[in-house]
């Protein structure tokens, strides 16, 4: 495979490797090396805390795994802000599951003591 005459592939340098001259583009036959783009950054958006989610799931479900919910919810925010991107998904993982775990207790609770009130008011009469 043969290139087109006169094509020079253009190569990113960093601070230390970059000619004097910023005129002129480096090109690949002029230098000799691996090389990396200089200063790339990745803007990311935090992931989603559920913090509505779990403060409402607290409340009005089951609490004791509520307030774990709303504590992993807290963490989301605090580790992202921190720079521990894993660390922050993990967190908010977490918190939904503790949301949907809050909600499946509480929905048990509820029904199942409403069940147990109807049942006994029955045995009353």
């Amino acid at each position: 495979m043969t290139r087109k005459q006169g094509f020079r592939e253009p190569v990113l340098l960093d601070a230390a490797e970059a000619s004097d001259d910023e005129t002129r583009p480096l090109y690949a036959d002029s230098f000799r090396g691996l090389s990396y783009a200089p200063n790339v950054a990745y803007v990311r958006n935090p992931p989603k805390d559920f913090r509505a989610g779990a403060i409402l799931s607290a409340i009005f479900c089951f609490f004791p795994l509520g307030f774990f919910a709303i504590y992993y919810s807290y963490r989301v925010q605090k580790q992202f802000h921190r720079g521990d991107l894993s660390g922050s998904i993990t967190a908010s993982e977490r918190t939904r599951l503790l949301i949907n775990l809050t909600l499946l207790v509480g929905s048990l609770l509820w029904f199942g003591g409403i069940i147990g009130i109807v049942l006994f008011a029955n045995r009353l009469h």
